[in-house]
């Protein structure tokens, strides 16, 4: 069944795994995030100024490439489950991830990848004057990003679960391991970000954007050699075989039984091997439980199945029961799109308000793409009242400065926007590490990296949610030639990012009841 093995597949002869083990791995959950994180609010910056594409269009271009990476997770958990297993995927993906960040180096360091930056100044970008990148460069661009995003793919949904599985479930500790396991692995998924926020953004303001970019591929290389340093350490759990052709299996054998009432006649019993292994390489066996009843037809053993059943017309209880536990989980992870709605926005979003203020901190002037290492959660109703509340929303057309929306103003501080990056970083720490061990422990056993994919997943579409709310917004509240700036006009102090911000407030509000009703119906395993 579940028990663990060596890199080989051999039943495992010494001691492995355990904390020790689970640090090497932290290590590259580190530089995968600040790789992710550093991409995420530089890349922005990046196309602006260097590629010489609008904000706007730049902060989409981004949501899409964070979404793709986040939901292609689903891949990466696919691959480790039904065929490589998890160490395999991780050091697979990791060494693409690697070739995508060495791209990204070579095309912020050759001149040959961006346009010419010649009497470019800072009106001439703001009139959208400057020379705009070549098409082939953006193609370039996009590729290097993409061959990133894949690389992302196959390491999201795998970190954490090859984590957890160093712990051993028969131990009395085992809970407890677990809960710690997961809180240390956010807080390395925290520190990559504040290294991407901090360091990576100073790197980039000495030394420019090749090197900037270069730190993180530096980071991933040292984070591999590490994670493979680690090796002889690692426990692993056996692939089960492919988890889509399981989930088929039940689902033809139901459809090909739908007209056979479960209390049939011509029915054995609900079919399972006999003894205590399952069917499944690299799973328990699973109990029956009466959700989703008319799954159950799929197991329903008929004498005309024999001794020797097809499985596309016979499966097991808990192969059924697999699927069962898919389609409960699902719903939860989905409520958690609002939330990657709102940090993906806010994300893009703070940088562009930032711009428009003062960052000194005393005598530090802190660069405007630092601002996000003041991670947030967010309350947005907290969030919303503090907009319409307290903060100067009108200060730029007071004083005079409505036109100059990428200059800062004297006497507004930045430090405005620090109330709601906390808010923001406590949601996110309650909301993402509670979702990952609850994904880990509720999904099947031989199904636990996509169990983990599913949260990469919600994140994605928050980020095309994120970009198809900005597009909606902007066809409705602007108008161009009736010169109505829309709510998230380029120049923020003619647009209403106070009325968005109440939008994702009430998008929030009507996320969070359905989650209460979801959770109030879960029945755990």
């Amino acid at each position: 069944g579940t028990a663990p093995v060596n890199l080989w597949g051999k039943p495992i002869l010494s001691k492995t795994g355990g904390w020790i083990a689970a640090f090497f791995i932290f290590g590259n959950e580190m530089a995968e995030r600040m790789a992710y994180f550093g991409l995420s609010v530089n890349m922005v910056v990046f196309m602006f100024n260097i590629m010489h594409r609008p904000f706007s269009s730049s902060a989409n271009a981004v949501n899409t490439f964070l979404g793709i990476s986040q939901i292609s997770s689903v891949l990466g958990g696919f691959i480790a489950d039904a065929y490589l297993g998890r160490y395999w995927t991780i050091a697979i993906f990791t060494t693409i991830y690697l070739v995508g960040l060495i791209g990204i180096t070579l095309c912020a360091t050759m001149s040959v990848f961006i346009p010419n930056q010649d009497q470019c100044y800072q009106l001439s970008k703001l009139l959208g004057t400057c020379e705009p990148a070549k098409s082939w460069q953006m193609l370039y661009l996009y590729i290097v990003l993409y061959v990133t995003a894949f690389g992302a793919a196959g390491i999201r949904p795998c970190v954490s679960s090859f984590g957890a599985d160093q712990f051993d479930e028969r131990s009395k500790d085992y809970k407890a391991h677990l809960d710690r396991f997961f809180n240390f692995f956010y807080l390395s998924v925290t520190v990559g970000a504040i290294v991407a926020f901090t360091m990576v953004v100073y790197i980039q303001m000495k030394h420019g954007w090749g090197s900037a970019f270069a730190s993180l591929a530096i980071a991933m290389a040292i984070s591999n050699v590490v994670f493979f340093v680690g090796t002889p350490l690692y426990r692993h759990r056996l692939p089960g075989g492919s988890p889509l052709t399981r989930v088929a299996q039940v689902l033809v054998a139901a459809f090909r039984k739908r007209n056979v009432p479960l209390s049939s006649s011509d029915s054995i019993d609900l079919y399972e091997l006999p003894g205590q292994n399952s069917a499944i390489k690299g799973s328990g066996k699973i109990d029956h439980t009466d959700d989703f009843r008319w799954l159950d037809k799929a197991a329903l053993h008929l004498k005309e199945d024999g001794v020797d059943p097809n499985p596309w017309r016979l499966c097991t209880v808990t192969q059924v029961e697999e699927v069962k536990i898919l389609l409960k989980l699902l719903p939860i992870p989905m409520c958690t799109i609002m939330l990657s709605v709102v940090l993906t926005e806010y994300l893009t979003l703070s940088v562009q308000q930032a711009y428009t203020m003062d960052t000194h901190m005393g005598h530090l002037k802190l660069p405007v793409i630092c601002m996000p290492v003041f991670p947030g959660l967010s309350i947005f109703l907290i969030l919303a009242l503090y907009y319409s509340t307290f903060a100067p929303l009108n200060y730029a057309i007071k004083h005079g400065y409505e036109a100059l929306f990428l200059s800062p103003m004297p006497n507004l501080s930045a430090y405005w926007l620090l109330i709601q990056y906390c808010l923001i970083g406590i949601a996110e720490v309650f909301c993402i590490v509670g979702l990952l061990e609850f994904l880990y422990q509720e999904a099947p056993d031989a199904m636990r990296s996509i169990g983990s994919a599913y949260a990469a997943v919600a994140g994605g579409l928050g980020c095309f949610v994120a970009t198809i709310i900005n597009n909606i917004v902007k066809s409705i509240t602007g108008n161009e030639a009736e010169g109505r700036p829309s709510w998230l006009s380029q120049n923020i102090n003619t647009g209403r990012f106070d009325y968005f911000y109440w939008l994702l407030t009430v998008l929030s509000l009507i996320n969070f009841c359905v989650f209460l009703l979801l959770a109030h119906r879960y029945k755990y395993r």
